[in-house]
Formats: C-alpha cells, sequence, structure tokens
C-alpha cells in the first residue's frame, strides 16, 4: 500500500475536520451576534417607547396647568368640584395610545406638614399642640378598627415629635433614642415631609393603619398650611371635618357637605352657618382653619404608548397667576 497516498488522505480528513469546526464556530458567533443585535434593538425600542411615554406625561402635565388657571381666571375666588379640572378621569387617545390623569385638590386633606407649627398659645405649657396636631389625633381616634399596637396618643404624638425641630420627646411620642435602638436604626427628620409614605416608619404606622388614614391626609412639599377647601372635600372624607370642627359628628358633616351647593358655597361664612345649624362650635370661625379657594392640586397621569405605562404624579401649585410644579414622582399605582 502507497504510504504517501495514505497520508494525503489523512491530511484531507483533518483539513475537512478543521473547515467544519470553523465554520461552525462562525455560525455560533454569528448566532450570537444577531442575538444581541436583537436584544439591541429591543433596548432601544423599549427606551425609546419609554421616553415617548414620559414626553406624553409631561404633555398631561402642562394640559392640567392651563385647565388650572383657566378655572382660576373664571372664578378666582372659589375653587369647586362643578369645575372642570374635577372631572372624572377620562382616557384620551394619542398617536399609538392614551393619555389619561386624575387631579385632586391637596387642600380638601390633612396636610401633615402642619403639624410642625408652633403650638397653639393657650396656657404656654409644653402640651399645647396645634390644629393639625389635634385634627390627627381626632382622626386616629375615630377611624374604625385601627389596627396598631399603640395609643392613638402616642402615634400623633410621634408624628409631630417627627417634624418638630428638637429631639425632645412630645408627651407619648417618639425621637431619635427610641428609633436608634431599632435593629436597623435610623434619626428622626426633624424637619417637613416630602412625602406622605415617610409616615410608614413612624411608631405605630403600619401598613394596615397607612391603608385606612391615607384618605384623609396629605402632604403639601415645603408648605405648614392648613387651610382646607369646604367646596372640594368629599363625602367620603365627612370624618376629616367633624375631626376639625369642635361639636361636629361625623353624620353632621355627611349633611354639609350634602346640602353644599353644585357650585360650592360662595363664602366660608355660609359654611359656618350650615355647619352651626348641624351643632357645630363656632368658637373657631377666626383660626382661619377653612377656605373656599385652593392653591395645591396633585395630577395622576397616567400615559399608554405602544403597550408601554407610565404614570407620574405631580405636585402643583397655582399662585400669582402662574402654574408651577413643586414635586414630581415616577412610576407608582
Amino acid at each position: 500500500m502507497d504510504k504517501g497516498g495514505a497520508n494525503v488522505k489523512s491530511q484531507r480528513g483533518a483539513a475537512l475536520v478543521i473547515v467544519l469546526f470553523i465554520v461552525a464556530l462562525a455560525a455560533t458567533i454569528a448566532t450570537e451576534m444577531t442575538m444581541s443585535l436583537m436584544v439591541q434593538v429591543q433596548k432601544a425600542t423599549n427606551l425609546q417607547t419609554h421616553q415617548q411615554a414620559k414626553w406624553y406625561s409631561y404633555g398631561a402635565e402642562e394640559l392640567v396647568k392651563k385647565v388650572l388657571l383657566d378655572s382660576r381666571k373664571d372664578e378666582p375666588d372659589k375653587v369647586h368640584l362643578g369645575q372642570p379640572w374635577a372631572l372624572e378621569e377620562v382616557p384620551y387617545p394619542v398617536d399609538h395610545g392614551t393619555l389619561s390623569g386624575q387631579i385632586t385638590d391637596l387642600q380638601a386633606c390633612l396636610n401633615l406638614n402642619a403639624l410642625r407649627n408652633k403650638p397653639q398659645k393657650n396656657s404656654g405649657g409644653r402640651n399645647d399642640t396645634n390644629p393639625a396636631h389635634k385634627a390627627l389625633l381626632e382622626l386616629l381616634k375615630n377611624i374604625e378598627d385601627l389596627p396598631s399596637e399603640e395609643s392613638e396618643e402616642a402615634m400623633a404624638d410621634s408624628v409631630y415629635d417627627w417634624l418638630d425641630d428638637d429631639s425632645i420627646t412630645f408627651r407619648s411620642g417618639a425621637e431619635e433614642d427610641e428609633y436608634m435602638s431599632l435593629r436597623t436604626p435610623y434619626l428622626t427628620a426633624n424637619n417637613l415631609f416630602a412625602s406622605v409614605s415617610e409616615l410608614r416608619i413612624i411608631k405605630g404606622f403600619n401598613p394596615l393603619v397607612m391603608e385606612k388614614l391615607l384618605p384623609y391626609v396629605c402632604v403639601i412639599p415645603g408648605s405648614t398650611e392648613l387651610a382646607i377647601n369646604v367646596n372640594t372635600i368629599q363625602p367620603e372624607q365627612a370624618l376629616l371635618l367633624s375631626a376639625l370642627m369642635e361639636g361636629l359628628s361625623q353624620s353632621g358633616a355627611e349633611a354639609i357637605i350634602s346640602a353644599r351647593p353644585e357650585k360650592g358655597f360662595d363664602s366660608v361664612q355660609d359654611f359656618y352657618a350650615e355647619a352651626a345649624n348641624q351643632g357645630a362650635s363656632d368658637k373657631q370661625k377666626n383660626d382661619k382653619i377653612f377656605t373656599i379657594s385652593s392653591n395645591y392640586f396633585k395630577l395622576r397621569a397616567k400615559a399608554q404608548f405602544d403597550e408601554r405605562l407610565f404614570r407620574l404624579t405631580s405636585i402643583i401649585e397655582i399662585k400669582d397667576g402662574r402654574a408651577s410644579i413643586l414635586a414630581r414622582k415616577f412610576g407608582g399605582v
């Protein structure tokens, strides 16, 4: 047998194996490159879709500003639920999607930052508190089946302690020493809330308590104002109204809201007159807790673009004929 011929055949076989290996390797690399390219294209598409939905939400924000300013021009002295901004959420069609939003009045709830106001000077003692603290305590006492291991007084005092500018424990509240003793220690803010969600880290405020309390409370960033718009408070918030007014029961508060004209009360005096009919005391007439106008609103916008959902929450202030964004939050529910 010719050994030279056998060597040639062996070399050809080896060369064929090498060629097949190279082809397989090239095919594998090409497949991986194709998959990587597809992933990159999908990422770019997702980013573009997300950005477009985000810009749609910004568009909703600008539209809401205009609606609020127009309502202020039409009725400069009054804000009520008969105005265009208060309409129910309705999806608005846009290219490749929909846009919707809901506006709520942040002066139809208890601004928790108002608990930071200086105590009323009744007797000059350390135990004096402000109207917002008293209202929060009344809310906690009257919400049914409040699932907390802490007393209502301790919870209200703890919120007061969280906001005040000192480290001295107020009555049955909680300051830094209590929070620093936890497994995961942290300091009290001793400053204003930026979001109502901060309540969750205050003593006694577990998720179930939060769920029951949230319909009545809110946070206006940077503001300690307590001015409840009696024209925009909802029937389901009647408990808040009774918590703010001495001598007014929840049923009496519901009756006031039910008797409210379609375009709201024309003056705070009209509101007090109706409240007096329901047994409310007139001692608070000079406290300026109630108003018929509002300067702070919250927008919850949803933009749907090519099956991509984007959510935006904005806090809007109306002041001096201008609409300004105080805070934005992306995502959430």
